[in-house]
């Protein structure tokens, strides 16, 4: 569908999508200098800037819960994971302690600093950070609390308080580096939340569904070094609730089907194709292109490794099955699908070297048309496939956080959440 008819909001957060990725070559910080500075911006508004941090107090529970779970979304990032990689700084249980507790320290001094017009924050730089990436940064610290309130324990029926909390990240966004014209949260409510379902829609919900090699290893190390100040957490688990939040089906548990939404179509293939020809000659990009054009298509993908015994395999109208051979051969449906299926047919060996598949498995690609096709998958089908103690802890995880609703429960996890950051911050002073 090349020519698609959109509200105002949606044509909006188009164009900002449009011009984010125009800036793929523009640095987040500046690109120089081991410390910068950066004052605040002209628009700040203290009494909205409070009433953000008020709205995070009032509901910290479920938006560390968010943060955890973006935690996992960003690093689905191939090119940034590849950056993380290479730092060294998150590769063990040790490392990743150290980095992300320092990452969990520096998030809460955000929210609950004192700013006025005229001070200024100290940001470092870790390496060439595009304001893309910047911006998808953002998204992971503020977009599940305004899209996905409900399944973490939110209040959300206050207008002027979620404005408050856009615009607290706005703040924040612009003095990590966030140029104006790139900072999603400088647009009204209903477009910022545009913006954030076609982040979930086009970028995380595929992303999340294509386990490397290196995010396993990352999360992994993560899940490990928290394991002993945050209980109920396995690799599992964690992941289960986070592909929950995304709204990946098959993981629809303990929620109302109802809210379960995605946005419509909204960018033409015509228009991805000139986003993942952009970004392919880039030497940054250049060795996990193959999951860039896995991830951006104008279908909703559906990824499953399956397990197979032999070359040949039943085939599904709706699937791109291997056929034989090891890397397998990619069968072009006969249906009236349009030639996708052919961009991974031709990066089929570097998806299969990204993911770690072994001889015997094969990715699964399930394309889905429309919102209404893609509500028909909803169901809670993947939990079964936990071991018994990660069922434990995405049941104990959810009741927990649906406890934010009454006042006794929203007291006992304050309580919690509160010895957990004590120890955390123990552990960041050693």
């Amino acid at each position: 569908m090349e020519s698609i008819l959109l509200t105002a909001e949606e044509r909006e957060a188009k164009e900002y999508w449009t011009r984010l990725f125009k800036a793929l070559d523009t640095p987040g910080d500046g690109g120089t200098g081991a410390d910068l500075e950066a004052e605040l911006p002209s628009w700040y508004d203290e009494a909205k800037f409070k009433r953000g941090q008020r709205f995070y107090k009032d509901n910290r529970f479920g938006i560390l819960q968010a943060s955890f779970c973006s935690l996992l979304v960003l690093l689905a990032d191939p090119k940034g994971l590849r950056i993380l990689e290479h730092t060294g700084k998150s590769n063990t249980m040790e490392t990743a302690r150290k980095r992300y507790v320092s990452t969990l320290k520096h998030l809460s001094d955000w929210y609950e600093c004192d700013l006025e017009p005229g001070s200024s924050a100290t940001k470092r730089q870790l390496g060439f950070i595009s304001q893309p990436e910047m911006a998808l940064t953002t998204f992971g610290f503020m977009g599940f609390p305004l899209v996905r309130p409900h399944l973490l324990g939110i209040r959300y029926d206050n207008r002027e308080d979620l404005e408050a909390f856009i615009h607290l990240w706005a703040v924040i966004g612009f003095m990590l580096g966030v140029h104006d014209h790139c900072n999603m949260c400088l647009f009204r409510l209903e477009v910022v939340d545009q913006i954030c379902r076609m982040a979930i829609r086009y970028v995380f919900m595929p992303s999340l569904q294509l386990e490397t090699t290196l995010f396993k290893q990352m999360v992994g190390a993560i899940t490990d070094a928290y394991t002993g100040y945050m209980p109920f957490m396995s690799y599992e688990s964690v992941m289960f609730l986070t592909r929950r939040l995304i709204g990946i089906p098959g993981y629809q548990y303990a929620l109302d089907l109802k809210k379960e939404i995605i946005c419509r179509s909204v960018l033409t293939k015509a228009e991805l194709e000139t986003i993942v020809e952009y970004m392919a000659p880039k030497d940054c990009y250049r060795p996990v292109m193959a999951m860039y054009r896995a991830i951006f298509c104008e279908q909703i993908r559906l990824f499953k490794i399956k397990e197979v015994s032999n070359g040949r395999k039943e085939i599904n109208e709706s699937y791109m099955l291997p056929v034989e051979g090891i890397c397998g051969t990619y069968t072009k449906l006969n249906n009236n699908e349009d030639d996708c299926n052919g961009c991974l047919k031709e990066c089929e060996a570097d998806i299969r070297q990204l993911l770690g598949l072994k001889h015997n498995e094969e990715l699964i690609v399930t394309h889905i048309d429309n919102e209404d096709e893609w509500s028909t998958y909803l169901n809670d089908s993947q939990l079964k496939q936990l071991s018994l103690s990660g069922q434990h802890n995405v049941k104990f995880t959810i009741q927990a956080l649906n406890m934010c609703y009454n006042t006794i429960g929203r007291y006992v996890n304050d309580a919690a959440l509160s010895l957990m950051l004590y120890r955390l911050n123990k552990l960041y002073t050693k």
